[in-house]
């Protein structure tokens, strides 16, 4: 009787004590530095409403609230946790209290007792991670670099334990710079020795950035959760140590960045935009031709640095040869080294006529920021001899003089003119009858003719301006189809990601064209400032401003490829209706 008596009192403690609220908030750490991250957690163990957040007075908060439950099960039962955290950052050096957090549990409201958290000076060297299971690390290939000069990132995580699939919740913001990612490498069981521990380390984002101002960067952090397997501290009847699973929330700062501006001092008037180290290979197919032959002029940048958004060398061809629309081809690709490939364009050549003609020397500028200064690549000369038919008109080979009595000085090509005959036969015959001759019939249906020519002519216009418009889109929706192309093979591949960065890529190359700007130098403030001038539209000018933001945000926020189809059709409709009013 008296063990039953124990039993019962011992059940209903428990139900007690189940009963009890248990509001409280917890620091990952009592004592911080100055520009250092922690966490502090406010933790119930039944369900509440209307939770409230203290204001954080002292600090920035960079995440939160952030969610979770867990359950568990001891010799009391079933229970369960609910969290709310928050990611803080120290500003100053003090003593900080946080304020009680507030939340009500069935009509009733509850409060946290007051934490305090000391704030000390930053420490010359890092905190020593021996205790830090996990952890991540964002690093650059350089924190002081050229406008254009492309940059390698990459954040990297070091671990001592068993890890799930991360998720990031947050990125830092990129507005400033053109951004590419790098495909990461399968995990090859890379270790490094840190503090007196062995870690595991893993890259899980590479990128290259590419600025496109001047000035000085904090582009943010990282932020990610990620579930990892910790030791609870307890051990099992066995003797063997319990583990559990817990979602650790993990942040890496981008470091700090300058962008030099590119010097004016010795700019190039032909510069656009090149940044890095480049070669350029200029061929020509033939110097001699016959006149009813062709030739082939290629020109082929190569190099490591910003080769996808700088542009090719303008060329000034002879006016005696026929210049065919260009083949364009280019390659380029991201890694620790930044960005390499090349651009090629190549000409077909017909001449017209015959003779020798010069073509002047082609040259490509860009900027080197390891020697800080900017360089010239020119080609030679060429000297071109067309063999074969007559020469341009001149004055050598096209004037011509006659008697005096028979002619005068005229000018002529290829003898399509000839000279005008002075003296001339009479008209007519002096027994000539006029009526039903055949000046006769000319002078009366002359008029009809003209007439209907007039009938004709003035139906053609009518329906050429009926149709104008559609002709307009036709032209324009050609245009915009070319520079989606590389966009529609990424998206018919289901490569969301891949079909953004070549839309981003089609849209800066169109308005490139259209304005005659280099890629490097245009941008969104650019953009939108060019397009009202032109008188655009305005609700089409957002449209471009926004498909654009997408473009840059869709690389982290990782939409489906029925949203890409979508952006696909509306950068159609958007670029056609748009080069209409270009």
């Amino acid at each position: 009787m008296k063990r039953s008596l124990e039993i019962i009192a011992f059940l209903l403690l428990s139900l007690v004590l189940n009963a009890q609220v248990d509001f409280r908030a917890k620091l990952s750490q009592k004592e911080v530095q100055v520009g250092q991250r922690f966490q502090v957690e406010f933790s119930v163990n039944q369900d509440g409403r209307n939770f409230r957040a203290p204001s954080f007075q002292g600090f920035q908060v960079l995440s939160g609230p952030n969610f979770s439950v867990n359950t568990f099960r001891d010799n009391s039962g079933t229970r369960y946790k609910i969290s709310y955290t928050y990611i803080l950052q120290t500003r100053k050096e003090g003593e900080y209290a946080i304020d009680p957090a507030f939340i009500q549990i069935e009509g009733k409201t509850y409060r946290t007792e007051p934490v305090t958290v000391q704030v000390v000076k930053q420490k010359s060297k890092p905190q020593s991670r021996n205790r830090e299971l996990i952890f991540l690390q964002a690093a650059v290939s350089d924190k002081s670099i050229y406008q254009g000069e492309p940059l390698f990132a990459n954040y990297t995580l070091y671990y001592r334990t068993d890890v799930g699939q991360y998720q990031i919740t947050s990125e830092p913001n990129y507005q400033d710079f053109y951004k590419e990612d790098v495909k990461l490498d399968e995990y090859n069981g890379k270790t490094e020795i840190l503090d007196g521990q062995r870690y595991k380390v893993g890259d899980i984002r590479r990128l290259v950035l590419i600025p496109q101002k001047a000035g000085s960067y904090d582009l943010g952090s990282l932020d990610l959760k990620i579930p990892i397997r910790y030791a609870t501290g307890t051990r099992d009847r066995f003797g063997f140590m319990r583990y559990a699973t817990r979602t650790a929330e993990l942040s890496a700062d981008f470091p700090k960045l300058k962008v030099k501006p590119l010097p004016t001092k010795g700019r190039p008037q032909n510069f656009s935009g090149a940044v890095g180290q480049y070669k350029m290979d200029v061929d020509l197919s033939s110097t001699e031709i016959n006149v009813d032959g062709s030739l082939s002029l290629k020109i082929r940048i190569e190099g490591k640095g910003n080769i996808k958004l700088c542009d090719l060398p303008e060329v000034e061809f002879p006016k005696v040869f026929e210049v065919f629309d260009p083949e364009i081809k280019e390659k380029s690709s991201v890694g620790r080294y930044g960005m390499q490939g090349f651009k090629e364009i190549e000409y077909l050549l017909v001449p017209r006529y015959g003779g020798s003609y010069k073509m002047e020397p082609i040259e490509f500028s860009y900027f080197d920021p390891k020697k800080g200064k900017y360089l010239r690549l020119q080609s030679e000369a060429f000297e071109i001899t067309v063999k074969g038919g007559s020469g341009p008109a001149n004055s050598s080979q096209s004037k011509s003089r006659l008697g005096s009595d028979n002619g005068e000085s005229v000018d002529f090509i290829n003898e399509d003119i000839l000279f005008i005959k002075t003296k001339t036969k009479s008209w007519l015959k002096h027994d000539h009858q006029f009526l039903g001759s055949r000046l006769f019939w000319i002078l009366i249906l002359a008029p009809l003719i003209i007439a209907l020519a007039l009938i004709g002519w003035w139906l053609r216009v009518k329906s050429e301006l009926k149709n104008r418009d559609n002709l307009r889109v036709q032209r324009a929706g050609k245009a915009a189809k070319k520079n989606l192309q590389k966009a529609k093979k990424a998206l018919s591949l289901g490569e969301a990601e891949l079909f953004y960065q070549e839309l981003e890529t089609a849209l800066y190359g169109f308005f490139s064209a259209k304005f005659n700007v280099g890629k490097s130098l245009l941008n969104k403030e650019f953009l939108s400032q060019a397009l009202h001038k032109s008188e655009a539209p305005e609700e089409k000018i957002q449209e471009v401003i926004q498909l654009l933001e997408k473009c840059e945000m869709a690389r982290f926020t990782g939409l489906k490829i029925d949203a890409a189809q979508q952006d696909y059709e509306h950068a159609m409709e958007l670029l056609t209706e748009i080069d209409k009013h270009l």
